[in-house]
């Protein structure tokens, strides 16, 4: 079976998206052959050009993902893959080729768990539109329960199923929030990077994390982050160059 899902993964880390939206046909293209060419340097660099210049789309990060990782650098891709996921939360492919790169990386790392997995699988603008969708359809089933006293007893039971969603729908919209900005995790982008006891590049350092790991972030103090990689409970500083902020 793992054998399958890394073929799976495979396949479509070497496919392209086709791009939609905002970006010259021309450009696009232009990228798109630097990747077939093997240029992925090249390419990566295109694609971040053009989102530069046109605004981001989910199939341009998924395609500089893949370059990225095709060219080695797999902090990077995962950064641009969690970037794709927040346009794009359902896409087999992106999720796909995301956790197969996240199984490349060696040494301490946090792994989303099951909640944040689960969360993850709509964007906080969906989260927010069904929270609000649930809300409006309660408070219209009480006013027809005012308005039509005759038909209050046959409501009263869906008015108490819709008011149970809104809370659970609010309830994941503050956790799917509170778990993008107060745990908020970040990727190193460099190879065997040490996370330093103090931010000083002179000070020691408390352990070492490899290129793709993604880190929790603590603190933030002139130009470093302080992070934890949430399993051996290490903690210390990077500079912020060190690292990718999805």
């Amino acid at each position: 079976m793992n054998r399958l899902l890394t073929l799976a993964a495979l396949l479509v880390l070497g496919s392209l998206c086709a791009f939609a939206d905002s970006a010259p046909d021309a450009a696009f293209d232009a990228a798109n052959k630097l990747y077939a060419e093997n240029k992925f340097v090249e390419a990566a660099a295109a694609y971040e050009r053009l989102g530069q210049s046109n605004g981001v789309s989910a199939p341009l990060l998924f395609n500089l993902g893949n370059a990225h990782y095709k060219a080695g650098h797999v902090g990077h891709a995962i950064a641009a893959y969690r970037n794709a996921g927040q346009l794009a939360p359902r896409d087999a492919d992106l999720r796909a080729n995301l956790q197969f790169v996240r199984s490349q990386v060696q040494g301490p790392t946090v792994r989303p768990n099951f909640i944040g997995r689960s969360l993850s699988m709509l964007s906080l603008n969906e989260w927010a539109g069904l929270s609000a969708g649930a809300l409006w359809v309660t408070f219209a089933l009480l006013l027809m329960q005012q308005l039509r006293p005759t038909s209050a007893s046959s409501l009263r039971n869906v008015t108490r199923v819709t008011a149970v969603l809104t809370v659970f729908l609010g309830g994941a919209l503050a956790f799917a929030a509170r778990a993008q900005s107060a745990n908020r995790t970040v990727v190193v982008i460099q190879r065997e990077t040490s996370v330093r006891i103090t931010p000083n590049d002179e000070a020691r350092s408390a352990f070492t994390v490899n290129d793709g790991a993604e880190l929790r972030v603590l603190d933030r103090k002139d130009g470093w982050l302080q992070v934890s990689d949430n399993t051996t409970r290490n903690y210390g500083w990077l500079k912020a160059e060190q690292i990718a902020i999805p």
